[in-house]
């Protein structure tokens, strides 16, 4: 072999990424990762294939060969919880590879959901009907809470302070802070940034996050409990 030839040989091994080093190595051993995905709802009546459960990082061959299988059949309805140990069983009986490494948590819930025909009107009455709750009982509690702390003589004394005057019905007090509370609560809740595509999200969606997760982690440990 020439000098020329060896060169250009060495030059290609050295192209070669991090990357395309890694990629050979699995696609000669096989390796097979995966992680499920999280909060995974599904209708009634249709299979659940392994891909559906999971993300999984293998060579092209070996994700053929497990792309069509199915992990709950199309009669299946109940909630399920799907371990690790289920998939890793079910990629080697198909496949018959073992090497099979889990990434993240080692289980997931697929909880089914029943595809129900919407009444707009029936939304709009329930929206409305919230929306009154919320605020006639957010209303009296600010009510009870200023006659708590009997906020109509600090008002007075405010006005008095401020003009020189005193009044049983200091408005010029009482109206910005009533104004005031109102920015404050919205401002807050970062109502103004709604349908905005905003960088981070505001209290009120951190707390509807975190309730969900919370919602999905208990049944999921309640499914896993009742299925042992």
């Amino acid at each position: 072999m020439s000098t020329k030839k060896k060169w250009k040989m060495k030059l290609r091994l050295k192209v070669k990424t991090k990357e395309e080093y890694i990629m050979g190595q699995i696609n000669q051993s096989n390796s097979i990762f995966f992680q499920f995905k999280p909060n995974i709802v599904k209708r009634s009546g249709k299979p659940v294939y392994l891909t559906d459960v999971i993300d999984i990082f293998c060579s092209q061959h070996v994700e053929e060969a497990i792309r069509d299988i199915v992990i709950l059949p199309a009669h299946h309805d109940r909630d399920r919880v799907i371990t690790a140990i289920e998939v890793i069983r079910l990629i080697n009986e198909n496949t018959g590879i073992s090497d099979i490494h889990v990434i993240g948590d080692g289980k997931t819930l697929i909880e089914y959901k029943e595809q129900r025909p919407s009444n707009a009107l029936i939304e709009w009455i329930r929206l409305i009907a919230t929306a009154l709750l919320l605020m006639i009982g957010s209303g009296l509690s600010i009510m009870y809470f200023h006659a708590d702390v009997n906020m109509h003589q600090v008002h007075s004394a405010l006005h008095y302070i401020v003009t020189g005057e005193r009044s049983m019905k200091p408005l010029l007090i009482s109206i910005p802070y009533s104004i005031g509370i109102g920015i404050g609560i919205a401002v807050f809740f970062d109502v103004f940034s709604i349908g905005k595509k905003k960088g981070k999200p505001g209290p009120l969606e951190l707390e509807v996050y975190t309730y969900k997760k919370e919602i999905f982690s208990y049944r999921k440990d309640e499914e896993e409990s009742e299925e042992d």
